[in-house]
């Protein structure tokens, strides 16, 4: 996991070693976690070539199992405003988010 101060980010932003350390104690942190492997599921036109899938879909979902082992589902749809998330321990959903009358148990 690498953590990094936002505000230090920004050119102009308070600079702790000239204001003091709240400047930077009151803004957020930018997290970036590990994947370590996961799924996604979107949906396109019948006819998009599957090298060209992600840049034409209409609703996106996945699965990511992150560094320490918990599993982060999401689901975005075309047009919304915002996303839905959960986080669960290692275990994997039993609800999956997606197209799941689709799911073939025996993969595609």
């Amino acid at each position: 996991m690498k953590r990094r101060n936002v505000q230090q980010a920004f050119v102009g932003e308070p600079d702790p070693n000239k204001e003091s350390i709240d400047a930077v104690s009151n803004g957020e942190d930018a997290v970036e976690l590990e994947i370590r492997g996961g799924r996604l599921v979107t949906t396109v036109d019948h006819e998009t070539p599957d090298d060209q899938v992600l840049e034409h879909h209409g609703y996106l979902s996945g699965e990511l199992i992150l560094e320490d082992g918990r599993h982060l589902t999401f689901e975005i749809h075309d047009g919304a405003e915002g996303a839905q998330w959960t986080v669960s321990d290692g275990r994997p959903q039993d609800s999956f988010v997606g197209l799941s009358v689709l799911e073939n148990p025996g993969g595609v």
